[in-house]
């Protein structure tokens, strides 16, 4: 009962923050889509259905997602009080310049919240019932292939462009079911997704992260240290999010 009503509430301070946005008052937009993703994360905290935890942490992604790019937009703009009040307390968080993040790297701020989005969603719903980790690369394909081989058959091979664009909704799903391949996904600057199950061929010694994480994350530090582009791992424990850039973590999205 408890958990269905801060759904509700959720749900309602969603709605009301989208209203918000639509008219115009950003400010406000931000301040209800954060406390929209306070509800939905205490919600998830205490259900006991996996289905549901599942749904709300998507939930509350997104309205973290919608806050993210509302404050980039507003810049300096928004109240000193109100930018304080909209930060999670002792949580990581993604960076809000995104334009700053992917300056040099090709990537469009569209494909790399579409594939934010798809990251994101991996980690809450995993596939088939179980977690799974995958990765992103973006951006500087011609390098990023020449440092890396395939794994398995491509399956996005033989397609026309305009059929493998991760901003098409349609595509989304096949990438979700090609996550629980082993290899990383190579995504071109505006979108197209070149490859999948491509295993990264450079010293994983390259790139200097925290100790604990696996082969997959410091596979794809030391690529994006190599080249322009941009990382987005999914890690199957705990379905963090870490975004990286130059070898090192620039982001990261906790479920």
């Amino acid at each position: 009962m408890w958990t269905n009503y801060l759904s509700n509430e959720g749900k309602n301070l969603a709605k009301r923050a989208q209203n918000a946005q639509e008219s115009g008052d950003y400010n406000l937009a931000l301040e209800l889509y954060r406390k929209a993703e306070k509800k939905f994360r205490e919600a998830s905290e205490i259900s006991d259905d996996s289905y549901e935890v599942n749904r709300l942490r998507y939930l509350a992604n997104d309205c973290s997602m919608k806050a993210l790019k509302l404050e980039k937009e507003l810049g300096d703009t928004v109240a000193p009080d109100r930018r304080e009040a909209s930060q999670p307390k002792k949580k990581e968080t993604t960076a809000s310049d995104i334009s700053g993040l992917l300056n040099g790297t090709g990537v469009s701020e569209q494909v790399f919240e579409a594939v934010l989005k798809i990251a994101m969603e991996i980690s809450s719903e995993g596939r088939e019932g179980r977690a799974i980790g995958t990765a992103f690369v973006l951006g500087d394909t011609a390098s990023v292939m020449a440092k890396s081989r395939q794994l398995v058959l491509n399956p996005f091979q033989g397609y026309k462009k305009e059929e493998r664009l991760v901003t098409d909704q349609d595509i989304r799903g096949n990438v979700k079911e090609f996550a629980q391949l082993d290899g990383v996904f190579v995504i071109s600057g505006d979108g197209a997704v070149e490859a999948a199950g491509r295993y990264i061929t450079i010293d994983t010694g390259l790139a200097k992260i925290p100790k604990g994480m696996g082969t997959r994350h410091s596979s794809v530090a030391a690529l994006t240290q190599m080249t322009q582009a941009i990382g987005i791992v999914v890690s199957q424990s705990g379905g963090v999010i870490r975004v990286f850039r130059g070898g090192k973590i620039a982001a990261t999205v906790k479920p």
